[in-house]
């Protein structure tokens, strides 16, 4: 029924179910890490490797079968219900690469909740029932690029990345799924951005149009990069996150400084960045705080240490009536030759 994976074997299971969520339901699967068994059943450690997540703000634990195993649907409902008795709040989702029919509808028909990467999706305990085949290219252009298929747009802008490429290229240089990268390179070739040609197994990927062609035709379809804004507690060890916002508009332009500073993360490291200084805590009265934005694609990819790129700052700052942030950002484009 399942197919039996190693260590390395889950982690690439993970990274494509991953890619699989952020594509279908345009929302982050926050991969967590493994979850403590000792509380657990001891067949559970055996046959599964659990692994915490969040879906939509709800946690989880995933169950990826772990070692030669060939459970029935009705022993994986059983296995489940055992693992459910244990958690609070969080759902049990069995993840695999491979279902047949007959299996998928039984278990559908109890109730568990799995994903199949590149295939289905069930979980009710979301309201969630996607089924089959959306592995087919969008039938129509969305109103907004997916954050995979923006971060290559804007590497393009930059010069970052070669006219005539691969999407295995791009996986590699932006450490994301090939399967991820594959289906930002047909949402950019149904857009008329880029051609793509299949040879064999391989497939090229050329970007024709100039810079300024490009930034036409995407600039109403780009959006901020920004998840969420947080006012946390300034960690008291070093941190090396890039400035953001309006710290960095006044580095890369004449704006003045403004009191608060505001750096940028990945919103996929944020709970984990939260934990490593503790910025669920409460700021006391005397503490220094930062402004935290938590960013759909990570801002390392495409800026610095120090600041985050020049066109998604431009995105990330909102319109406002200030003359002076307008103009800076006006400035931001001319420095990119946009």
């Amino acid at each position: 029924m399942m197919l039996a994976t190693n260590r390395h074997e889950r982690a690439g299971l993970l990274e494509t179910a991953r890619a699989y969520i952020e594509q279908v339901l345009h929302a982050p699967l926050h991969i967590e890490g493994p979850v403590a068994t000792s509380s657990l059943p001891s067949f559970l450690g055996q046959r599964y490797a659990l692994v915490g997540a969040e879906i939509f703000g709800r946690e989880c634990v995933l169950m990826i079968p772990n070692g030669d195993l060939d459970e029935t649907p009705a022993t994986v409902a059983k296995h489940r219900e055992a693992l459910q008795r244990h958690l609070t709040g969080r759902t049990a989702v069995l993840v695999t690469d491979r279902l047949s029919n007959h299996n998928r509808a039984r278990l559908i028909s109890q109730r568990v909740p799995f994903i199949v990467p590149g295939n289905q999706l069930f979980i009710p305990e979301l309201a969630m029932d996607l089924r089959e085949h959306f592995r087919s290219d969008r039938a129509e252009p969305a109103d907004s690029l997916t954050p995979t298929a923006q971060l290559i747009v804007l590497a393009l802008l930059m010069d970052r990345i070669n006219i005539e490429t691969t999407p295995t290229e791009l996986a590699t240089q932006f450490r994301y799924s090939a399967m991820s990268m594959s289906r930002a390179i047909s949402e950019l070739e149904a857009l008329g951005l880029l051609d793509a040609e299949t040879s064999g197994r391989y497939r090229n990927v050329r970007f024709p149009l100039s810079r300024a062609e490009v930034w036409s035709r995407v600039q109403p379809l780009l959006r901020t990069p920004v998840r969420k804004r947080r006012r946390v507690r300034r960690p008291l060890a070093n941190f090396k996150w890039p400035r953001a916002g309006e710290s960095a508009l006044a580095e890369r332009t004449n704006l003045s400084h403004p009191r608060l500073e505001t750096y940028a993360i990945a919103a996929a490291d944020w709970k984990a960045i939260a934990r490593q200084y503790d910025l669920d805590r409460r700021a006391a009265w005397d503490e220094a705080v930062i402004e935290l934005e938590t960013w759909t694609y990570d801002p390392l990819l495409l800026g610095d240490a120090d600041l985050v790129d020049p066109i998604s700052l431009w995105l990330s700052l909102p319109n406002n009536t200030d003359d002076r942030i307008g103009a800076a950002k006006d400035e931001l484009l001319k420095d990119v030759g946009l």
